[in-house]
């Protein structure tokens, strides 16, 4: 199974974390995911502040000082970003990292961010957009030659796009707050483009492996395909590490495929002494090889 680390790119802290992240390779972790926002207000929850490194700026950063972890969006708000310009980030990180992107996707919640990036319009419609676009990313990245497309919100002919991604196709992580409704349009989403569901906790609540594991029962259902689940840990840094080693455990042999933990710490110090301890701990016990 595989771990991996949430590593904050926000607060006077950032730079030297994303700096650190060499370090967080050496230590054995799979993967390092970093946040979506690019400004702040204060509508926003309090522990957040004004200091954000923009996600796809701070990964290009990332590929360029490491050699192997992969680089995760975790979660990239879709409706922020015009699609084909999007897609072509993405496949230019792709590249210049030698495939190590996994993608993850979600709508976003702020109003008052999607205003001041001028996005506004799209709040209500951020849904539908977020589907567009992964249909133009799908597009953009697997057919060659001369590219048409007629959305809602995106519309081109004879439009060429190159270079593909390193990878066939970049995997698709679709984020949700808790387990869909099983009418929900989340859920839809889920079922037809993930190719791997990334779920988090909701209100401050850690979701529990049966809850997730139902959960995968609806989405598969629906989607007629088995769809790997991982799971994002939230702000679980102050738990006793023996705590954190039995839920990940409980999460492997419940069959997640990847486990992101969020540490929940800003100091670039502390950071990397609790991400040490969590990996040899989940050595230790044979959670992660």
């Amino acid at each position: 199974m595989r771990l991996d680390l949430v590593l904050p790119n926000e607060g006077e802290s950032a730079l030297q974390i994303v700096r650190d992240a060499p370090r967080y390779e050496a230590m054995g972790y799979a993967g390092l995911w970093f946040t979506d926002h690019v400004v702040y207000y204060k509508t926003f929850p309090t522990f957040y502040g004004a200091y954000w490194l923009e996600l796809l700026s701070t990964l290009s950063y990332v590929a360029a000082t490491t050699s192997k972890v992969r680089l995760g969006l975790g979660i990239m708000v879709v409706p922020h970003r015009d699609a084909v310009l999007a897609a072509k980030m993405l496949a230019t990180l792709d590249q210049l990292s030698g495939g190590r992107v996994d993608l993850g996707v979600g709508t976003g919640w702020a109003i008052d961010e999607f205003k001041g990036l001028g996005r506004g319009d799209l709040f209500d419609k951020r849904g539908a957009y977020t589907n567009e676009a992964l249909e133009v990313f799908e597009l953009c990245w697997t057919k060659r030659g001369a590219l048409a497309f007629e959305g809602q919100f995106t519309k081109f002919e004879g439009m060429e796009f190159e270079p593909k991604p390193v990878q066939a196709k970049i995997p698709v992580w679709i984020g949700s707050s808790g387990v869909p409704n099983l009418n929900g349009p989340a859920l839809r989403r889920v079922a037809r483009y993930a190719d791997i569901w990334h779920p988090t906790g909701y209100e401050g609540q850690i979701l529990l492996p049966a809850e997730v594991t139902a959960g995968k029962a609806m989405i598969d259902d629906l989607a007629g395909r088995a769809i790997p689940w991982s799971i994002r840990l939230h702000d679980v840094g102050h738990w006793d590490m023996a705590k954190i080693v039995d839920l990940l455990g409980r999460y492997r042999d419940a069959g997640c495929y990847q486990m992101a933990v969020d540490l929940g710490t800003h100091s670039a110090a502390g950071l990397r002494e609790k991400a040490e301890s969590l990996v040899v701990a989940c050595r230790d016990a044979g959670v992660v090889d």
